[in-house]
């Protein structure tokens, strides 16, 4: 029962980390009027039709600094290969017998091109 419940909590959590632009643009669908009281900087300017619009840039922009600042994260990458070497290694192989369980029907021994297995309508 854990592991199913850590398996989907997992799932939700890497679906959301790849929609924070959609959940942030859902977020200010929702509550547009609240937003474009409480956080919109051009109030006093009502004929620019704001609506909230430049708060939502703010929030996009600064989720685009972050996901920038994370690709950035990663400083070296390092791939590393051990290979052992090949002396002292003795390489055996064998051929195992196949025996089928049930018949096999060779498609090769079929005669497809037999006018009489094909069905021709009465001639009038």
């Amino acid at each position: 029962m854990y592991k199913s419940i850590s398996h989907i909590l997992l799932s939700i959590v890497i679906l959301l980390n790849g929609m924070g632009y959609s959940l942030i643009q859902a977020d200010f669908v929702l509550n547009r009027e609240t937003i474009s009281e409480l956080f919109c900087i051009n109030q006093d300017k009502p004929e620019l039709a704001c609506d909230g619009k430049c708060e939502l840039d703010r929030r996009l922009g600064e989720a685009q600094e972050h996901e920038e600042n994370r690709k950035t994260f990663v400083q070296e990458e390092v791939l590393l290969m051990y290979t052992l070497p090949a002396k002292g290694y003795h390489i055996e192989t064998y051929w195992k017998e196949f025996h089928p369980i049930f018949g096999v029907l060779d498609v090769f021994e079929i005669d497809f091109l037999n006018d009489k297995d094909f069905f021709h309508p009465p001639r009038s």
